[in-house]
């Protein structure tokens, strides 16, 4: 993963053809190195020296922006520091994005005003440590005030990052993340004390030809992706040689690396655009978050209903063998007249018949008529139950796939609806699902071609809002056969070209790559009342559709990250 943008963990769908289940996978993140790091502040060094620092911003509770401007030749040039205490992966970078902030009141924050307006002297890296250090010289207001600077200095260490603000000449903490102080070490990080930079370390070392020497240098991943480059052939001081003088970082996948390391499929990124990577791979983290969540919710519904029907099968095998009542009840009327009050069994024709003794024979004969009759009774109501038992695994299933992909709009209205079907339950004291509004319109997903206009549900509440709200009676309406999947309305356009992509964007929210669809008139359509999202379809014809395009699938996922 990036070497120290902080992504917590993602999401590997995995639609197993025995289970049907998804795995949640948690990845460890790599946290920054001293190469990267060094190129990092490099970068710093060339775009914030000389820039005059704007109001502090809070991003959220764990980011801060510094917004500069800096004249150039050609204008103002504006931009903004980006710092993050985040314990796993703290970093620092700059961007040219702009942002906006949210209340903060901590004392940190309201420290970060002290640098309001001062002009960046110098950026320079800790040699050997993960401590970058920004020289600031205070603004004219501040000239009143015995101080006639600042250092601003981040720790990157993970699990114990920290950032200071130094008032020189004099070094004292003027303000800090985190105060810590160990006596017996002689560590005093408090304000008001004196800020000693950690014993240098050597820098990596260039003259190297076993990757197990730059070790103590790199993060594990990184190290096991060298350790593979050099085993194929590759120089090792050629390699570390090519990696001082570049001035990129390295995407692969979801890791950012200091080296290419010749891996198909790599790519350049510059310092500039790694805060919008991490602010991407962070919505992207909360998103699936709320989708573990859910579908631990619905595994636990899954479970639930499984254990239901395994029950209720049981009684129906009971229910089944209800014709032994029966003969029970005759056995007993013949031979009555050997029946007296007080026995408790009738052996007869090798069969043994439980009497109640407090009952006489007509009394015991009645009582397995009665059983016999509810058993008969009950052999329909359990038919009914298994079935409707086999209905909901089928649908919860069906909404273990609408949430993979789902949008945090597509979650949070599929939570409301397993809410309102009885499927999940709030838990009391905790805001954590979603509310029903009955006023609310949940709004499907559109895909908008040359050909026209098709839309589509990703949950229930979105299928019922296009499919009896928005579609017109004379609309076309697509449904994978006999599989979950979503409704898919073309509603505007004709012809074979939008009818064949229709039938493929079926499949594809299916997960499926082949299958045969459904074409119906939305007229012909009609609500089932077991499920939200449910439909009875009165009358169809069939379209095969035997593969997805390769334009078809860049479109549709395209279109899904849009939305």
């Amino acid at each position: 993963m990036h070497e120290w943008i902080r992504m917590h963990c993602f999401l590997i769908f995995l639609d197993s053809i025995l289970t049907q289940s998804y795995v949640l996978t948690i990845i460890e993140t790599m946290p920054v190195d001293n190469l990267s790091l060094q190129i990092i502040s490099d970068s710093l060094k060339k775009e914030r020296v000389g820039a005059r620092i704007g109001r502090a911003l809070s991003l959220n509770a764990k980011d801060y922006a510094l917004p500069y401007v800096r004249e150039e030749e050609n204008g103002l040039h504006h931009g903004s520091l980006i710092f993050s205490r985040d314990p796993v992966n703290p970093f620092v970078c700059y961007s040219l994005g702009r942002f906006s902030k949210i209340e903060d009141t901590s004392p940190f924050y309201n420290s970060l005003k002290k640098l309001y307006g001062g002009t960046v002297l110098d950026v320079v890296k800790h040699q050997g440590e993960r401590i970058i250090s920004f020289k600031i010289k205070a603004d004219r207001s501040d000239i009143t005030n015995v101080n006639s600077g600042y250092d601003l200095i981040f720790e990157l260490f993970p699990n114990r990052p920290n950032c200071y603000i130094i008032a020189y000449p004099y070094g004292k903490i003027v303000s800090l993340y985190h105060e810590h102080t160990d006596i017996e070490k002689g560590i005093y990080l408090t304000r008001n004390a004196i800020y000693n930079y950690p014993l240098t370390r050597k820098p990596l070392p260039l003259e190297r030809q076993d990757p197990e020497e730059a070790r103590p240098y790199l993060p594990n991943a990184t190290l096991r992706y060298l350790k593979q480059y050099v085993q194929k052939g590759h120089d090792l001081k050629d390699t570390l040689k090519a990696r001082k003088e570049s001035s990129s970082l390295y995407v692969y996948k979801k890791d950012i690396l200091s080296f290419s390391f010749g891996l198909e499929g790599v790519k350049e990124v510059k310092v500039e655009d790694l805060y919008s990577c991490f602010v991407q791979d962070q919505k992207e983290v909360a998103r699936l978050e709320k989708v573990k969540e859910l579908l631990n919710l619905i595994h636990k519904a899954i479970k639930n209903n499984k254990k239901k029907e395994i029950n209720l099968e049981q009684d129906l095998n009971t229910a089944k063998d209800r014709r032994k009542y029966l003969t029970y009840g005759q056995r007993i009327y013949q031979y009555q007249a050997e029946i007296s009050k007080g026995d408790k069994v009738l052996e007869r024709d090798g069969e043994s018949i439980p009497l109640n003794p407090r009952l006489d024979a007509p009394h015991n004969a009645n009582y397995y008529f009665k059983k016999y009759q509810k058993a008969k009774a009950a052999l329909v109501i359990l038919k009914d139950l298994i079935e409707k038992c086999k209905e909901d695994s089928l649908y919860l299933e069906k909404k273990e796939r609408e949430i993979v992909d789902g949008t945090p709009r597509d979650i949070r209205e599929l939570k409301s609806e397993l809410l309102e079907e009885g499927y999940i339950k709030e838990k009391q004291g905790r805001n954590t699902v979603y509310k029903v509004s009955k006023k609310h319109s949940y709004d499907p997903h559109y895909l908008i071609v040359p050909e026209g206009k098709i839309g589509f549900g990703r949950n229930g509440l979105q299928n019922e809002e296009l499919t009896f709200k928005q579609a017109h009676k004379e609309d076309t309406f697509l449904h994978v056969k006999d599989y979950p999947g979503a409704h898919v309305v073309i509603l505007e356009g004709k012809g074979d070209e939008i009818l064949r992509l229709a039938g493929e964007l079926c499949l594809y929210l299916s997960h499926l790559s082949s299958g045969t669809i459904r074409v119906a008139k939305k007229k012909d359509v009609k609500k089932n009342p077991s499920h939200i999202g449910l439909v009875n379809i009165l009358k169809y014809n069939t379209r095969e559709v035997k593969f997805i395009r390769e334009e078809s699938l860049a479109l549709f996922k395209k279109t899904l990250k849009k939305n």
